[in-house]
This record gives C-alpha cells, sequence and structure tokens, in this order.
C-alpha cells in the first residue's frame, strides 16, 4: 500500500521535493491518509506520494531570494 521510493508518473526519475500544500485538501485531508504534495525535480510535475517515499525537503535559500524584474 505504501510506496517506498517516488517515481514521476510523467518521466519515471526518482528525483523529487516537497512542495507546499495550495489547497484545504492538500493541507487537511493528505496527511490523513499519510500522502504530500511533491514535485518531479528534472520535469517539474506536481503529484502526491507518500509520506513514507524519501524526498528531498523544498530548499528553503531559494525561496528567500528576491526574483528578477521581467
Amino acid at each position: 500500500m505504501f510506496i517506498s521510493q517516488f517515481q514521476c508518473p510523467d518521466c519515471g526519475t526518482s528525483e523529487a521535493f516537497r512542495s507546499r500544500p495550495r489547497t484545504l485538501l492538500e493541507r487537511y485531508v493528505l496527511p490523513l491518509l499519510f500522502l504530500h504534495p511533491v514535485r518531479c525535480a528534472k520535469c517539474f510535475r506536481r503529484t502526491n506520494a507518500s509520506t513514507f517515499a524519501p524526498v528531498r525537503e523544498r530548499n528553503q535559500k531559494a525561496e528567500a531570494a528576491p526574483r528578477a524584474a521581467a
């Protein structure tokens, strides 16, 4: 039932990192089902994965850096 390793359904890579919960469903219901949102590090597809699947944490340093004006 619980996947021990993440695999992207789009590109098949196992490289992923945690994604920020966006909706109330992702914030409150998914944890009850032992799931959390993750983003593929290769194709950037966002999906849900088992809480027990090893994925990288979000890069807090890149998040705090100001974005360049386009």
